[in-house]
């Protein structure tokens, strides 16, 4: 029944997007997914009022990097490792590709530095509201403008197009793998952490999502472990990248699984340029999925 309880707001909020993306003229739609960019930072800045508190501490600082990046290490080699076994003839790059190029880098990087800081306002934010006002000043919680977000995800949702030659085992499979070597990171990080196996379960099942593992691990396990689960999912996105560009012109399948659930959305320019255009319907049907399943397998992890 929690899990019921955890996941109903999420669906229906999703479900309650997509409708509205189908009724609403295309146009409308279109502002409105231009709204999830900032609406993405400004809950960036929620979450870290309310974390502010804990990674002030050189303590609790200290084992929330150390213990993130061991988890985020894990939760992404570790899905496109088993991608990479099984896909020894993945897709080839098309030929006349550009190459590599810095400047290919600069919108993603952009992204996650801009969310980085993001998270640091927020955090400077708490520290002053508790030093001149006394913490006096109150702001949204973080949990209640994620659904707000959800459902302008859902909009976005109602705007892909995707047709059933796309949904095909080959590309089924990648979500498939990405669960289970996320499933199979969590295990070893318990191991290798001390951390209980439910909580490393629910850390590495984002898939890359920070802006909703953090809410929900936050609230259910605290705000130091809100704070691990954001910067896991963020060094995620980040490391995807590297191995993207290292892998995406062999095994462009490695890539998108190590993507995760941004495959759909902040990665899908680094797949398209570091693979090929023809891995980008396979890069979003897998990040459909995993932008689906992440909250149903936190909440589960949870449980």
């Amino acid at each position: 029944m929690t899990i019921i309880q955890s996941i109903l707001p999420i669906i229906v909020s999703l479900i309650a997007g997509y409708g509205l993306g189908k009724l609403l003229p295309q146009r409308a739609n279109t502002l409105l997914i231009r709204l999830i960019g900032p609406l993405v930072w400004l809950l960036l800045f929620l979450i870290g009022s309310e974390f502010g508190e804990v990674i002030s501490t050189a303590e609790s600082a200290g084992k929330v990097l150390g213990t993130s990046l061991s988890f985020a290490v894990l939760a992404t080699v570790i899905p496109g490792a088993l991608i990479f076994a099984t896909r020894p003839r993945s897709l080839r790059k098309a030929t006349g590709h550009q190459g590599f190029r810095w400047t290919h880098l600069w919108h993603p990087l952009r992204e996650c530095v801009v969310a980085v800081a993001m998270v640091a306002l927020g955090c400077g934010f708490h520290l002053a509201n508790k030093a001149l006002f006394d913490g006096g000043v109150s702001l949204p919680t973080s949990s209640t403008f994620l659904l707000v977000l959800i459902v302008l995800v859902g909009v976005d949702l109602a705007e892909t197009k995707l047709g059933s030659q796309w949904f095909t085992w080959r590309n089924l499979s990648i979500p498939v793998l990405v669960v289970a070597g996320s499933i199979l990171a969590g295990l070893l990080a318990s191991l290798m952490t001390g951390e209980t196996l439910r909580t490393s379960l629910a850390l590495t099942s984002g898939y890359g999502w920070f802006s909703l593992s953090s809410v929900l691990v936050g609230d259910e396990l605290g705000q130091t472990y809100g704070t691990m689960a954001l910067m896991i999912d963020l060094a995620r996105e980040l490391l995807a990248i590297v191995i993207l560009y290292a892998l995406g012109s062999s095994h462009p399948h490695a890539g998108i699984g190590s993507a995760g659930a941004t495959a759909l959305d902040s990665t899908l320019p680094i797949i398209k340029q570091a693979c090929s255009p023809e891995a980008v319907p396979t890069a979003m049907v897998s990040g459909l999925i995993l932008t689906v399943l992440a909250p149903i397998a936190i909440t589960t992890a949870l449980a």
